[in-house]
């Protein structure tokens, strides 16, 4: 289906960032109180599913959510209207966790404080975000017409009541830990240790938990360690389309979010490499000498640089392979960028090597 509005666009990227579920997952004693690994895990996936579902649905009909309805052919990617989109989508889930947060469980019911809520909540068109999650199984008492009765309202889920104590300790945990963000995407390893402690997502696998398959899991680590080797650091480099990790020749240009020398960067939960080559006139002759996969990185041109169209830009470069003639833009990152082989890293190291100094 093709994206009208730009909440569709970033609904499907916030569903595909839902974290997938490995095979098996470790679950710390602290969180099954109250029922068995195996119940624990099956309620599990089905949070998960809820979680898909919501961003899924609102990339199908954003209206149906209150979603704002910026056209892509209206606005442009940087616009305040466009900048809006990328959020709305978590709209209904931080409801939930809000919702979650805001209260405690009672006979297999969140009792919520709805002064708490309103303190928390942020979010607009809660009317139609509470009628919305009727849809997946949630009910609510002390509503009236989807709108705040009373002073405490109660949400349950009839059809699991597991599927809304799993929810409550996933809140808690991303709110004692300050994990807003595994919340909203159902990260399963919210759960590996107790409730005060998180030993994830400080390294590369921020960016490897973002991915879909195993071949981008593996290249991640295997980048990473061959970096890590040559004694490169590494800091989180964020950006819309989702986290990076780049990696630094000195540890103060981590603070100072300097020029990286290589970041990986999941691009809507795809797998980039950037490398930063500022001559790549020096490494045409190894390029001419590289797999195929490798001399594909080289063989485009970019064509949208709003400081060319000016006669300003500073920081592209124009170069010559086989007689055919290609200009890359460097105005916002590393010139060049592609997904990766794990077989080429080498020859990724070696390019960086020849051409990083004009």
């Amino acid at each position: 289906m093709e994206n009208i509005y730009w909440v569709q666009e970033w609904a499907k990227v916030r569903r595909d960032e839902v974290v997938r579920l490995p095979n098996s997952f470790q679950v710390h004693h602290i969180f099954l109180k109250h029922m068995s690994k195996e119940e624990f895990v099956s309620a599990f996936k089905e949070v998960w599913e809820i979680f898909t579902k919501i961003y899924g649905d609102i990339a199908k009909l954003p209206e149906k959510f209150g979603m704002p309805l910026h056209k892509i052919l209206d606005y442009k990617y940087s616009t305040k209207e466009a900048r809006a989109s990328r959020t709305a989508p978590y709209g209904p889930v931080k409801i939930l966790y809000n919702l979650l947060i805001s209260g405690e469980i009672h006979n297999e019911a969140i009792m919520v404080d709805v002064k708490k809520f309103k303190q928390l909540n942020d979010v607009k068109n809660t009317s139609v975000i509470f009628e919305r999650l009727s849809d997946y199984g949630f009910y609510f008492e002390g509503l009236k017409g989807y709108k705040f009765a009373s002073e405490n309202i109660y949400m349950s889920h009839p059809d699991n009541a597991q599927i809304l104590t799993i929810l409550k300790l996933m809140a808690d945990k991303a709110y004692v830990t300050n994990r807003i963000n595994d919340f909203l995407s159902c990260h399963y390893k919210l759960f590996q240790e107790d409730m005060n402690t998180v030993n994830y997502g400080h390294g590369v696998d921020m960016i490897a938990d973002k991915m879909h398959t195993k071949q981008e899991k593996v290249f991640i680590y295997a980048m990473d360690a061959t970096l890590r080797e040559m004694g490169y650091y590494a800091g989180v480099r964020e950006s819309n389309e989702g986290p990076g990790y780049a990696y630094y020749s000195k540890e103060s240009e981590i603070r100072k979010k300097g020029p990286y020398h290589y970041l990986m960067s999941s691009n809507k939960t795809k797998l980039l490499l950037y490398l930063r080559i500022r001559n790549v006139s020096k490494c045409i002759e190894y390029i001419k000498q590289c797999p195929n996969s490798v001399k594909q990185i080289f063989l485009w041109s970019d064509t949208e640089c709003i400081n060319r169209e000016k006669g300003n830009c500073i920081h592209g470069q124009e170069y010559k392979i086989d007689d055919n003639t290609y200009w890359r833009c460097g105005c916002c990152s590393a010139h060049f960028y592609f997904k990766p082989n794990i077989s080429d890293i080498q020859h990724y190291i070696k390019l960086v090597q020849l051409g990083l100094n004009k």
